[in-house]
């Protein structure tokens, strides 16, 4: 009857045991994500601000090089004016080659079916 009650106090000891580790690994782990989501605010705050002021610059940027690209275009479009293509008829003559063309393939496809299993 001892070896039982002994057998019973050990394993309530090591399950107490693994759940006081657990815990303790839990109370570190939440503490340790804590701290992370702390330090990425910061970071995210400053990098909010240095993102704004990007975005500033980039519209800024934009918006010159659109008048630019404009003006090119209207340079472009005034010098096509001037200028007018001039047409071109074009005749559909139908090509000697096709007939020849199926002609080898039709042969192509007799060869072809002998070999076939």
């Amino acid at each position: 009857m001892g070896a039982i009650l002994e057998g019973f106090y050990l394993t309530i000891l090591g399950v107490a045991i693994v759940f006081l580790v657990l815990s303790i690994l839990a109370v570190v782990m939440y503490g340790i994500g804590e701290f992370e989501r702390r330090s990425k605010r910061e970071v995210e705050t400053k990098e909010v601000k240095e993102e704004r002021e990007e975005e500033e610059k980039v519209e800024t940027l934009e918006k010159e090089e659109d008048e630019r690209v404009a003006v090119i275009t209207a340079a472009i479009l005034a010098y096509l004016s001037q200028r007018v293509p001039k047409e071109v008829p074009i005749k559909v003559k139908p090509s000697q080659n096709w007939w020849l063309s199926s002609l080898t393939r039709e042969i192509d496809e007799i060869e072809n079916f002998n070999y076939r299993w």
